[in-house]
C-alpha cells in the first residue's frame, strides 16, 4: 500500500493518480515492453475492496488480486503492460469492480517505438522514388514511378555511452530491423516561440495553437503536412519530449488548422493535445516510420561504449502505392 500519494511530489515520472468512478488513463507514447505504473486513490472515509479486476487480451495487469483493499486516503499502486503487436492507436477499457461497483479506467495510447537518440552532424537526409524499367523492342527505356511519393531515407552516427544506452540502442535496432519505428528527420526541426512572453502555446476557443516566427516557407510546409498520419516530436533534450499530433482540417474546412496571428508576424499551428514545454529552445521535429538498414557499422570503444553509422528508410507500405 502506497501513503501519501494525495502529494503529487509523491509520484514518480509517469505515474498517475485515478479517482473512481471517473478514471481515465493517457499513457502517450510507449513501447511493447514499457511497464505503465498507476493508483487508484480511495478518497473516501470508507475502506475499498477490490471486488474483480479485469481480463483483457492485450493488457496485463500487476500488483493487486481480488479482495485487496484500499483504507480510506490511500492508493493502490498497480502496473499495465501491452501484450500486443500491434502497431499504432491503443483505446482500450478495464473495467474493476470496487465495492460492488463497476467502474472503468479508459486507456489511450500510442504504441510507439522511438528511436530518440540524438545523432551526431552530420546527418544526411535523402529522398527517393523507386522506378520500374520497361525496355520496348526498338530498345528505348522508359521509366514508371512506382510510389505515388518520394521516400525519405536519413542516415547519422550515434554514441552509446554507457552499458545502458549501448542496451537500449541494440534493443531498438533488432526492433527496427525487423518491424516499423518512428525515426524523427532531425533537419526539419521548427522552433517554437513563445506567445505573450509567458506560454508557448496559445489557447482560444477549445483549440491549443503552438506558435513559430512567420515564414512563407513554413507556412507551405505545414499546409502540405499530411496532418492525419504526421506525427511529431516536441522535443527538448535528451529523453524530454512529447508527441504531438496536428488537428485536421474540419469536414467542411470551416476550422482553419493554420492561421497568422499578432498582426500576421507568428504562425500557429493547432494541434490535438496540449504541448507541454518547461524550457526555451523546443524544437517540434517530424517523425518518419520507418525500418532500419540491416547493415550497421559498429565499432565497439569498450565494453561500454560504442559508435554506430544507421540508416533509416521510410517505410514503404501499400497505402502509398500507385
Amino acid at each position: 500500500m502506497s501513503k501519501g500519494i494525495l502529494a503529487k511530489t509523491h509520484l514518480n515520472r509517469g505515474e498517475v493518480v485515478l479517482i473512481p468512478p471517473d478514471m481515465r488513463l493517457n499513457i502517450g507514447s510507449i513501447t511493447k515492453k514499457q511497464k505503465i505504473v498507476f493508483y487508484i486513490l480511495n478518497s473516501t472515509f470508507k475502506p475499498y475492496t477490490i471486488n474483480e479486476l479485469p481480463i483483457h487480451d492485450k493488457i496485463t495487469i500487476t500488483g493487486a488480486k481480488n479482495g485487496d483493499i484500499i483504507p480510506p486516503n490511500e492508493a493502490l499502486r498497480l502496473g499495465i503492460q501491452l501484450n500486443t503487436e500491434e502497431f499504432g492507436s491503443i483505446d482500450e477499457e478495464l473495467a474493476f469492480t470496487i465495492n460492488g461497483v463497476k467502474n472503468t479506467v479508459l486507456i489511450k495510447g500510442l504504441l510507439l517505438p522511438i528511436f530518440d537518440f540524438v545523432p551526431e552532424f552530420p546527418i544526411k537526409q535523402s529522398l527517393s522514388f523507386k522506378t520500374d524499367v520497361f525496355t520496348s523492342q526498338d530498345g528505348h527505356e522508359s521509366r514508371a514511378n512506382v510510389l505515388s511519393k518520394a521516400k525519405h531515407e536519413i542516415s547519422f552516427n550515434i554514441a552509446a555511452r554507457s552499458k545502458d544506452e549501448l542496451r537500449r540502442i541494440d534493443n531498438l535496432l533488432a526492433y527496427a530491423q525487423k518491424g516499423k519505428i518512428y525515426v524523427p528527420r532531425w533537419l526539419e526541426a521548427f522552433k517554437v516561440k513563445r506567445y505573450g512572453g509567458a506560454v508557448f502555446y496559445y489557447a482560444k476557443d477549445s483549440r491549443l495553437w503552438l506558435i513559430f516566427e512567420y515564414s512563407e516557407q513554413l507556412l507551405e510546409y505545414f499546409t502540405k503536412a499530411d496532418r492525419k498520419n504526421t506525427l511529431f516530436l516536441l522535443w527538448q533534450t535528451g529523453d524530454n519530449y512529447q508527441i504531438i499530433k496536428l488537428k485536421e482540417r474540419g469536414r467542411y474546412g470551416y476550422d482553419h488548422p493554420i492561421s497568422r496571428i499578432d498582426n500576421g508576424a507568428e504562425l500557429g499551428v493547432v494541434v490535438e493535445n496540449e504541448p507541454y514545454i518547461q524550457a526555451e529552445g523546443a524544437l517540434l521535429i517530424p517523425l518518419m516510420l520507418s525500418q532500419a538498414e540491416k547493415k550497421i557499422n559498429l565499432n565497439y570503444i569498450n565494453e561500454s561504449t560504442a559508435k554506430f553509422s544507421l540508416t533509416f528508410k521510410e517505410f514503404n507500405d501499400v497505402s502509398n502505392r500507385l
